[in-house]
């Protein structure tokens, strides 16, 4: 006799996705005022899409989730000329409830995920999350705090530089291999968002 539940006998309805264009702004817009620290981020390469046709399962604390274009699926964008690595998948429903700090950081947090060039995969949470937005907002996590700080406000928000330098660097490496941004990339202010 078979072990667990018993599966469903009508399919799955399959997700269904739209972009979400509010996002891919807030995505130009981190990338541009915290070059620093997503510099491995090119907003070109990133696809961020709503499922529409569905809501969050309760049981999962996943608010949204980013994968890098493998195997047949970057062949076929490969083909048509579509230069997108990485999609990022969020619940329309979680959107549209979530404040606009809340939306930010979310984004934020997907884009972290982003190693440097000629980097396989993706980059892991260092902890629960990444140090580097946990020292800022704490543990208590980014959907819909009053104190939540505006990513995209006047003041930009300070993070720890030994921190994003640890979130880059690959277990085992040394100092030396850690990926850094590079010296000619456009746009990149001195000491912008990174308290030194």
């Amino acid at each position: 006799m078979p072990r667990g539940r018993k599966k469903s006998a009508e399919p799955k309805e399959e997700k269904s996705y739209s972009v979400i264009e509010e996002a891919e702004v807030i995505m130009k817009k981190v990338c541009d005022k915290y070059p620093e620290v997503l510099w491995a981020v090119n907003p070109k390469e990133v696809g961020i899409f709503g499922i529409d046709n569905a809501e969050r399962p309760e049981s999962s604390s996943t608010l949204a989730k980013i994968r890098n274009v493998t195997g047949i699926y970057k062949a076929l964008l490969d083909k048509h000329n579509v230069g997108v690595k990485y999609l990022i998948e969020i619940y329309w429903s979680d959107w549209n409830a979530w404040t606009m700090p809340t939306k930010q950081w979310i984004v934020f947090h997907e884009l972290l995920h982003i190693p440097g060039p000629d980097k396989n995969g993706l980059i892991k949470h260092d902890v629960q999350d990444f140090a580097l937005a946990v020292d800022v907002v704490g543990v208590d996590g980014y959907t819909n705090r009053e104190n939540l700080p505006d990513l995209l406000g006047a003041t930009p928000v300070k993070f720890r530089k030994e921190l994003l330098l640890k979130m880059q660097k690959p277990d085992g490496a040394d100092e030396d291999e850690t990926p850094k941004p590079p010296d000619d990339k456009p746009n990149m202010p001195s000491g912008n968002g990174l308290n030194d």
